[in-house]
């Protein structure tokens, strides 16, 4: 890795107004967190640089301002606390409080799922530090493990919800930065895959999810996709701890409140969330079990941007029971016991966030089940290195070469993205899009099994036109009847939002977070249609990518290689393009046409 300096960063000794920079604590795509001294009041701080290619993109600075001016905006004891930021000798910055114990998620790698009043008290206090800013008018939109930081003192844990940079005030608009960070989909409500905008009940629901990792230490949805877990938040039961106690029963009840389908059925507030948590703990416990999660669905089911599936009747749909298992359980409920049960060494933060290209793409594959649902339910090579070209941004380190094509994918406009990924066991679906940073695609598909369909999202709005072969492979018992209604028309099918979003919009299709653990490696440089690319490897455990960076600047990515078997391939960079949506007597109305099929 090379210095800080070499990337335009302060290094230790240097100054920022009245910050010494005394060490390097973290770095990420957007910046470097260092532990400083504010000299003039003698404490230490953590002191978090904008990433120097960044400083004079108005969007990013406006981000970066938003998230400092959040965060300063609150007095809770359960937030990272803001001291000052601005700019100073050529830097953006962000001085908040130090804290130096790790996050949660390490906290429970390093030293195993804690007992479960331990669990209860840690969530109780970011309920608290989020009431706190739902109080000042502040939406977190990031609830996760990573984002609450643990300081430990004395066998007890104290937590900080913290990292408000995706943050924004309730009924502000968004930049463009802004709203390509909705979320880690892990956490995120049902209601935010349809469309719909962040406030107070997605952070809720979010809460519950982190509730469900610290009983278990797993989130509580699993997937061997992100289309596969996105999924299963809107389709499978709300996960439920096995056991009798008080403790438990209460337990699940929060449980099931805060991570409710519908958000009108979720806490009315983080502050009612507390309470019930706070009751919690006053109850007897006994052990307790956490079964895991049966497998993630494979498809998705239409959903309304409330968040309740478009064909459910929530009044014909019980609490879930408990799960039980006889086998594979986590131990999710203890009693109290005395201090000094869960202290893990401390460690430095990291995050770890791989291409969202892989699930993304696999959402495409959705998209084209969800139109076969309909329509069944209404009619009943390896290359050598190129000579010449020993170049010193292809011996670079590899993470530098990584980050450089981080930063010029990030002020993309435009980029026009092919590719195959194979979808589930159905086999390889072929993509050939054009992506914008607001939102917009156009482009087709192609099915394993034969046949192609265009599709264009504008505005929110979703548009397909598959042809014949498409048809008849989705919908083989009634493929002609729905060709003959619907001839070489468009069909409106925003039930697809979910799935395409994370493609259409380009922000969010190249958006990463930190690789501090993974492992990289370059492997020369081959030759990817025309252009030279210096060959990078990143892994970190079973999970890794090969990226190829064009040699010559800017340092575009030209592709991106997941399993050997997800290839895409960017081209066409910040070219113009016009998408618009079909005109009225291009689109047939499915919705009418399978209604009257069916009265």
């Amino acid at each position: 890795m090379s210095s800080p300096s070499a990337l335009g960063y302060p290094t230790p000794g240097a100054r920022i107004g009245r910050f010494r920079i005394l060490e390097q604590l973290g770095q990420g795509g957007m910046g470097v967190v260092f532990r400083a001294m504010e000299e003039n009041l003698g404490r230490e701080v953590a002191l978090k640089v904008i990433a120097p290619h960044y400083a004079h993109d108005p969007d990013f600075r406006e981000r970066f301002t938003r998230e400092a001016r959040a965060q300063a905006s609150l007095e809770s004891s359960h937030v990272v606390a803001v001291y000052a930021h601005g700019e100073e000798d050529g830097y953006l910055y962000i001085a908040s409080q130090l804290i130096v114990d790790g996050d949660l998620g390490e906290l429970i790698s390093t030293a195993g799922v804690p007992p479960m009043v331990n669990a209860l008290e840690v969530i109780e206090q970011v309920a608290s530090g989020l009431a706190d800013a739902h109080d000042a008018g502040l939406v977190h939109r990031d609830i996760k493990p990573g984002n609450v930081l643990v300081r430990i003192r004395g066998g007890q844990v104290r937590a900080y919800l913290c990292d408000f940079g995706i943050a924004r005030r309730m009924n502000s608009a968004a930049t463009r930065f802004s709203s390509s960070a909705v979320g880690t989909p892990s956490y995120m409500a049902p209601e935010l895959h349809a469309g719909a905008p962040a406030g107070p009940a997605a952070d809720i629901y979010s809460l519950g999810c982190l509730l469900w990792v610290a009983l278990t230490g797993e989130s509580p949805y699993q997937g061997a996709t992100e289309y596969q877990v996105i999924g299963a938040h809107i389709n499978d039961p709300v996960p439920q701890l096995a056991g009798s106690s008080a403790m438990v029963q209460a337990t699940n009840r929060i449980l099931r409140t805060a991570m409710a389908k519908e958000p009108g059925d979720r806490y009315a507030s983080a502050s009612a969330m507390r309470a019930d948590l706070q009751a919690a703990l006053r109850m007897p416990a006994d052990a307790g079990t956490a079964a895991p999660q049966p497998p993630a669905q494979t498809a998705l089911r239409p959903v309304t941007p409330t968040g309740r599936p478009a064909t459910s009747n929530p009044a014909a749909a019980p609490p879930p029971p408990p799960y039980h298992s006889g086998s594979g359980s986590y131990s999710g409920s203890s009693a109290p016991t005395d201090g000094g049960g869960w202290t893990p060494p401390p460690r430095k933060q990291s995050g770890r966030r791989w291409w969202i290209v892989g699930g993304a793409a696999a959402g495409t594959a959705v998209a084209v089940g969800i139109a076969a649902a309909i329509l069944t339910s209404s009619a009943g090579g390896e290359s050598d290195d190129p000579p010449g070209t020993d170049s010193a941004f292809a011996e670079s380190d590899p993470k530098d070469i990584v980050n450089a094509a981080e930063k010029e994918m990030a002020v993309l406009e435009v980029a026009r993205v092919e590719g195959q990924f194979q979808s589930g066991s159905d086999g390889l679906i072929e993509v050939d899009l054009v992506s914008t940073s607001i939102g917009d695609c156009e482009g087709t598909m192609t099915l394993p099994g034969g046949g192609n369909a265009e599709f264009r999202s504008v505005s929110g709005q979703v548009f397909l036109r598959p042809d014949d072969a498409y048809w008849q492979a989705q919908a083989p018992d009634t493929w002609k009847v729905v060709t003959e209604a619907i001839g070489d028309k468009w069909i409106n099918d925003n039930s697809m939002r979910p799935a395409l979003r994370p493609v259409c919009d380009l922000d969010r299709f190249f958006e990463r977070d930190g690789r501090e653990d993974a492992v990289a490696e370059t492997e020369g440089v081959e030759d990817v249609n025309g252009n030279d690319a210096v060959k990078v490897t990143q892994s970190d455990g079973n999970q890794s990518e090969t990226l190829y960076v064009q040699v010559e600047e800017p340092h575009y990515l030209l592709r991106l290689e997941e399993s050997g078997v997800d290839i895409f391939d960017f081209s066409d960079f910040d070219t113009e393009v016009e998408i618009v949506a079909p005109k009225g007597e291009e689109i047939f109305d499915l919705e009418e046409w399978t209604k009257s099929l069916g009265g």
